[in-house]
């Protein structure tokens, strides 16, 4: 590997350390046979957060979960599965992000 690639690596596993497991209030569905009941969400790099106003993240505006979310979570989940989380859930995932990724 080039240092170039190097350093690209370690910031993305820093990146994948910084992060948390949500257990899920509702279950999502995921695939045919399947449901999602807990989902690791990672700490944001800079190109996550394209798109993204940090007000809007600061702010708790759930329209940031449908660009974010697809970018950052484990297993991935997309557009669709985001319109499906229980509010409770979509509530509790952008507090966390808030408080353990944009606070020190």
């Amino acid at each position: 590997m080039t240092k170039k690639t190097n350093v690209v690596a370690a910031i993305s596993n820093s990146a994948i350390n910084a992060s948390f497991d949500l257990a899920l209030k509702s279950p999502l569905p995921y695939g045919t046979d399947k449901t999602l009941d807990k989902i690791t969400v990672r700490r944001p790099l800079s190109g996550d957060l394209r798109g993204v106003k940090l007000t809007q993240l600061a702010e708790l505006d759930t329209n940031v979960l449908f660009i974010l979310l697809p970018r950052i979570t484990m297993p991935a989940i997309n557009e669709s599965h985001v319109q499906q989380l229980d509010a409770r859930d979509a509530l509790a995932i952008m507090q966390e992000i808030s408080v353990n990724f944009f606070t020190e």
